[in-house]
């Protein structure tokens, strides 16, 4: 709260087409998916977020969708079609933290994330193999900024934990936002 930022929940149709058409604009975007496991495999979109500029992000939400079809499932898909070719361009750097997370979520959805990539934990354990690589880690070290924990929002770890689908997606966009805009961060300085 203390750093400035311009994070915001795009949530209508116009509104994601207009952010669509934006980053199909830039060189590179920073991307990352919030969801209802860290098992890629089971995991169900709970929405996505994208970073192209430092101190500016943009989260997106999807519908709950139970079955793999369905009328929920096929807002999901509308919504997450709307960005297939920023996704797939071959043109746009993917910037991630442990992308291939992201990518294997994203195929379940019928999306191929091509092109160029760069993975900032990847990159670190390039650097510094010897150390932690995660996000919240890398924040502090790099940017000396401490970030938004997810046990703030569902809990402690446990069989007690909730997960992203518990949550309203105004609870959910910030720390989403912050995700996709520290990871552009990281890239600025691994690069």
């Amino acid at each position: 709260n203390t750093t400035p930022h311009n994070y915001q929940l795009v949530d209508s149709e116009e509104e994601i087409k207009l952010l669509s058409a934006k980053l199909l604009t830039f060189d590179f975007v920073s991307l990352d998916t919030e969801t209802t496991s860290v098992d890629a495999i089971s995991a169900k979109l709970v929405g996505l977020s994208f970073s192209v500029k430092e101190g500016e992000a943009f989260y997106v939400p999807v519908p709950y969708h139970e079955a793999w079809s369905g009328e929920d499932f096929e807002k999901t898909l509308k919504i997450v079609n709307a960005f297939k070719d920023v996704y797939e361009s071959e043109k746009i750097v993917k910037i991630g933290q442990n992308i291939k997370y992201d990518m294997l979520v994203l195929s379940r959805y019928g999306v191929n994330v091509q092109g160029p990539m760069f993975d900032t934990m990847i990159a670190h354990y390039v650097l510094q193999p010897e150390l932690r690589h995660n996000m919240d880690y890398l924040a502090e070290i790099y940017l000396h900024y401490e970030t938004i924990h997810i046990e703030e929002l569902i809990g402690s770890k446990g069989k007690n934990q909730g997960n992203m689908r518990d949550l309203q997606p105004e609870a959910i966009y910030k720390y989403a936002c912050e995700d996709a805009d520290v990871t552009l961060k990281l890239y600025h300085i691994l690069k």
